[in-house]
C-alpha cells in the first residue's frame, strides 16, 4: 500500500492524530513568534535611553512649511543638534529628505534672503533678464564683461525678476557693482 494511502487510512480511523499534528504546528509557530518578539524587546532595551526628535513628513525644500512629527529614537542614533521642538521664527535653510531628523543646521532664524545663505557668504541681489526657471539651491557662477567674478554662488531666493545669490565675502563687492550696473549674468553649472 502506498504511503499516502496508508496515512489517509490512519487519519480516517484516528482523527485525533490530525488534530495533534495541527496543535503541534500551531504551538511551534506560537513559540517562534514569541521568541522573535522577545528578541525585539531585548534589542529595544539594549538601545538604552531614547530621545524624542522631529522628523520630516515629506521632502522639504527651503521656504516650505515645516511638516514634521516627533519620533522616539535611541540616543546613539540621534545626530548632534537634533531638534525636539521648533523655534517660533524657524525657516528651512536647506533641503531635508522624508524621514530625516531635523537639526539646528537645517533651520535658520535670520529673516529675508540671507536666511538660506551658507555661513561665510554674502547675499547679493541681481537681475538677469535671460534667467528663467531659476530655483532656490541652484549652484551657479556670476560673470560680468566676460569674466567670472564669483566662482561659487548659490541661489537663495527669487522674488519676481530679482535673483538673490549667496557669494563668497571677497567676491560680494564686485558682484554688487556688476549687478548695480546691470552687467551681472548667471552661469549655470552642470
Amino acid at each position: 500500500m502506498h504511503v499516502v494511502a496508508r496515512a489517509r487510512l490512519v487519519l480516517a480511523r484516528r482523527p485525533w492524530v490530525y488534530w495533534a499534528v495541527v496543535a503541534a504546528l500551531a504551538s511551534t509557530l506560537a513559540l517562534a513568534v514569541d521568541a522573535r518578539l522577545t528578541s525585539l524587546d531585548e534589542a529595544r532595551r539594549s538601545w538604552g535611553s531614547t530621545r524624542t526628535v522631529l522628523v520630516a513628513d515629506r521632502p522639504l525644500e527651503p521656504g516650505d512649511a515645516l511638516d514634521v512629527h516627533p519620533v522616539d529614537l535611541p540616543v546613539a542614533a540621534v545626530p548632534p543638534g537634533a531638534l525636539d521642538d521648533l523655534p517660533g521664527d524657524a525657516q528651512l535653510q536647506q533641503r531635508v529628505g522624508i524621514g530625516e531628523v531635523l537639526t539646528e543646521l537645517d533651520l535658520t532664524a535670520v529673516p529675508g534672503p540671507a536666511a538660506r545663505a551658507p555661513t561665510g557668504t554674502v547675499v547679493v541681489a541681481l537681475t538677469d533678464p535671460l534667467s528663467r526657471g531659476v530655483s532656490i539651491g541652484l549652484k551657479v557662477q556670476v560673470a560680468a564683461d566676460g569674466l567670472v567674478i564669483a566662482e561659487s554662488a548659490t541661489v537663495v531666493d527669487v522674488t519676481d525678476d530679482v535673483i538673490f545669490v549667496a557669494v563668497d565675502e571677497f567676491a560680494a563687492p564686485t558682484v554688487a557693482v556688476a549687478a548695480q550696473q546691470g552687467l551681472a549674468s548667471l552661469l549655470y553649472l552642470p
